[in-house]
């Protein structure tokens, strides 16, 4: 059975082999990888730490790209 977290490596395994000449998006995904491969194994501890960082990240993306476009309906 595949859990959330291995569906989640598989995706940035993938995108990391897309975004590979990108020195900046790769950074990101592999942060984005350490933070699963962390998050494996955590504590209850380690994973309130994991989880700020996933907030720092994510107000990192937001002050990059800003925020995701309204979605267009027809």
């Amino acid at each position: 059975m595949t859990t959330s977290l291995d569906q989640a490596l598989l995706y940035f395994v993938d995108l990391r082999l897309r975004v590979r000449r990108n020195p900046e998006a790769c950074a990101i995904v592999d942060r984005c990888l350490r933070l699963i491969c962390e998050a494996r194994t955590a504590d209850a501890a380690a994973l309130a730490a994991l989880d700020a960082e996933v907030d720092e990240l994510r107000a990192d993306l937001l002050r990059r790209w800003g925020p995701k476009p309204a979605l267009n309906r027809h």
